[in-house]
This record gives C-alpha cells, structure tokens and sequence, in this order.
C-alpha cells in the first residue's frame, strides 16, 4: 500500500484498502470471518476444514482475486496492475491452541512469504 499512497495518494490507499475488504468478504463463506488487523494487515479466519489443503487452495483464490485489476481515483479514474499479498496460514491446533498463537505462526509464515516471494506459506 506504500507504492499506493506514494503514487496516487492516501485517498487511494484507502479505496485500495476498501478493495481488499470487499474482495475478501465478497469471497468468505458465512461461517468464516474476515478482519482487518491494522494497517494493511487482514485476518481470514476459514473454519471446519477438511485439510490443510484447503486452506491453500483459499490463498491461491485469494492471491488470484486480488491480482485482478482494479480502478482508483474520484474524478479521473486511474487503472492500477492489481495488488499483491503475502500470506501466512496457520491450522488449529497444529500451530497453536489459542487465537494469539495461530496469529503469532500465520504472521511469521507471512513474513516468509514475502521475503521468499511465495504468495503464500504454510506455518512450520
């Protein structure tokens, strides 16, 4: 979201943001839950999963749905490349017994994503 804001401003950083929250709600089952942590940090909580599986085969939909294009601005539209994520996944009660452990292991997971340029990884 910093190539964002430093691009086309914070109102677009916002509307990015809003993008993201729609994306992912629009995507959710009922029974999941969809959150926005801070920042540019979102939670997706997927509840009665069969496997591991699963849950990356949600990532590889999230990853796709937010690299489809999408149009910032107010009164000039300006088409943007879509946006790009890391993500972390934990699976209760493998990586943890608590909501702040699982967030602890998908969060680390999420940082070595991005720094391998996975898209996505599985916490250890």
């Amino acid at each position: 979201f910093k190539r964002i804001n430093d691009t086309y401003g914070h109102a677009a950083g916002d509307l990015a943001l809003q993008v993201v929250a729609s994306r992912l709600k629009g995507m959710a089952r009922q029974e999941d839950t969809v959150a926005r942590l801070g920042g540019d940090e979102f939670l997706y909580l997927l509840t009665e999963l069969k496997s591991e599986r699963d849950a990356t085969l949600v990532a590889v939909k999230v990853l796709g749905a937010l690299s489809e294009p999408c149009d910032m601005g107010s009164n000039n539209i300006v088409a943007m490349e879509g946006l790009h994520a890391s993500i972390g996944i934990a699976i209760f009660p493998k990586h943890g017994g608590i909501s702040a452990d699982l967030i602890k292991c998908a969060d680390e997971a999420m940082y070595r994503a991005k720094r391998e340029k996975l898209g996505y990884s599985l916490a250890l």
